[in-house]
């Protein structure tokens, strides 16, 4: 693995209250030590919440314009103590706060990869967050394990590390699932205090990234020599195998674009997608959303979605087309594709 991404919770990073600045400090050790190795690292960390509680010396509050503020304000301090920590092997790092609209829209997207590459030239260490201070529902990720692997998705990572309080994903008779399958049945762990997923998004997104080609691990975060266990090959907790490794263009349409809207189509363009080629107006039966040229949609048969691209027409344009031939749209004129969707575009979800 030469790119990986670690992502930190906050019932490993919160002991009896504030950060733990002991446990940043090793895990400072490690990645320093990695990126010594060559490797690439990036840390997504939650705690800022935590860190301003204690700046402020208050206990949790419920109010949101207050949690965010809090999270404005613990940000600062978090970032603070990774400096310090890094500073003891002479690393330096960056901050890099994200919503969902920061992978949904390309342009961002691509905005973020060039930030991500000028980063790894300086040998700077990203750490990144949500931006809670302003996500509201629509944008957030609703927590960091879900952060984590659209990071690592959209960055063409090798790994992903989830590090938990616990060892791994149990089954339902308290074993360790070594790796990971669908269909076993699993033992139901509550949340832990500070946290905000629980076990189920770490699942969640160990499989949206697998799914993508990452090689992802949940482990327990209180023996960090997890971490480099996973790099180097071993299980140190249960691991989802990936499947074949998507290219970046792919990968972004099929789990980190904004779908804008359905598309309805007939058995042959059905058979036709699963055969990888392209959609075309004749296998197109209606559309839903608003949707403009160059807007991710979902693609249905029979209410199923069977697969997510990149449309060349907006759903305006698209009433005049469904279920004509290309001989026929030429004719209409200003009906520059032969193609609803090209295959370089389509993925089969």
């Amino acid at each position: 693995m030469e790119k990986i991404v670690i992502k930190i919770g906050s019932n490993l990073l919160v002991k009896e209250k504030e950060i733990n600045k002991k446990f940043i400090i090793k895990l400072s050790s490690i990645v320093s030590k990695l990126m010594d190795n060559n490797k690439k690292v990036v840390i997504v960390s939650s705690g800022a919440n935590a860190a301003g509680l204690k700046y402020l010396n208050l206990n949790p509050i419920k109010s949101l314009a207050q949690k965010q503020a809090l999270c404005a304000i613990g940000q600062v301090q978090l970032m603070k103590i990774y400096e310090q920590a890094f500073d003891f092997y002479n690393k330096k790092i960056a901050q890099i706060l994200l919503t969902k609209d920061d992978f949904s829209y390309r342009d961002r997207f691509l905005n973020l990869k060039n930030t991500l590459i000028g980063l790894n030239q300086f040998n700077i260490i990203p750490i990144i967050n949500e931006n809670d201070t302003i996500s509201v529902e629509e944008i957030k990720f609703g927590d960091n394990d879900m952060l984590s692997a659209y990071f690592a998705i959209g960055w063409g990572a090798d790994g992903l590390v989830i590090l938990t309080s616990v060892d791994g994903i149990y089954d339902k008779n308290g074993n360790i699932i070594k790796n990971y399958n669908e269909k076993e049945e699993l033992l139901k762990i509550k949340k832990t205090s500070f946290g905000t997923g629980g076990i189920n998004s770490k699942i969640e997104a160990g499989k949206m990234a697998s799914n993508s080609g990452v090689k992802t691990c949940i482990c327990n975060g209180k023996n960090l020599g997890n971490i480099e266990k996973f790099i180097y090959g071993e299980n140190p907790g249960t691991i989802f195998l990936p499947n074949k490794k998507m290219k970046n263009k792919k990968a972004w349409i099929a789990y980190l674009s904004h779908s804008k809207g359905k598309i309805y189509i007939n058995k042959g363009a059905k058979e036709a997608i699963l055969k990888r080629k392209s959609l075309l107006s004749i296998g197109i039966e209606k559309v839903e959303g608003k949707f403009l040229k160059g807007d991710a949609v979902n693609i249905y048969y029979e209410n199923k979605i069977i697969a997510k691209g990149i449309s060349n027409y907006s759903y305006l344009e698209s009433k005049n087309i469904l279920g004509k031939k290309s001989e026929e749209i030429q004719k209409l004129g200003n009906y520059d594709y032969e193609e609803f969707i090209h295959a370089d575009n389509l993925v089969i979800l």
